[in-house]
């Protein structure tokens, strides 16, 4: 009976054993990869990464035809943000955003109610937006970027028949 006990007790501390050395194994593999991660993430140069910044294009409404060729008997009111990483960007368009906002005016004129039903207006009203931001900023702004806003959001769109 003692050799019984003698032998399962060295059974129970080599299950111990093993499972602290899993255990110790696992936590190691698992900090290495995380500290792989964080390698991974951090930019190279040290820096941190810059916040993205919006610029707020809201309140336009402009009265539009509710179908092609018919009288401007429907409105649109329409919120825009561009989004970008540059803070010069953000304040040259809030030195330009009254030319902004007419070139804006002048898109939503060109459309319909019934043509901002369609997803696949939204999605080129969206890119003609940025298109017109950019170059505005391009033309008046100085920017030393060719691209100071990397994409345009439509945060309110409400058609009124």
């Amino acid at each position: 009976m003692n050799k019984l006990v003698t032998a399962g007790i060295i059974v129970v501390a080599l299950a111990a054993g093993a499972g602290a050395m899993f255990g110790v194994m696992h936590f190691m593999q698992m900090n290495s990869a995380a500290h792989a991660h964080d390698v991974a993430m951090k930019p190279k140069d040290g820096a941190h990464p810059k916040p993205i910044l919006f610029a707020d294009l809201s309140d336009i409404v402009v009265s539009i035809p509710a179908q092609a060729g018919a009288p401007a008997t429907s409105y649109v009111q329409i919120g825009l943000q561009f989004s970008t990483h540059d803070e010069q960007a953000v304040t040259n368009f809030t030195t330009l955003q009254p030319i902004i906002k007419a070139q804006v005016i002048n898109l939503l004129m060109s459309e319909t109610s019934a043509s901002l039903q369609n997803p696949v207006t939204r999605t080129a009203l969206i890119q003609n937006c940025l298109i017109v931001a950019n170059s505005v900023l391009a033309q008046n702004g100085g920017n030393s970027g060719a691209k100071p806003f990397d994409a345009a959001y439509i945060t309110n769109l409400v058609v009124q028949d």
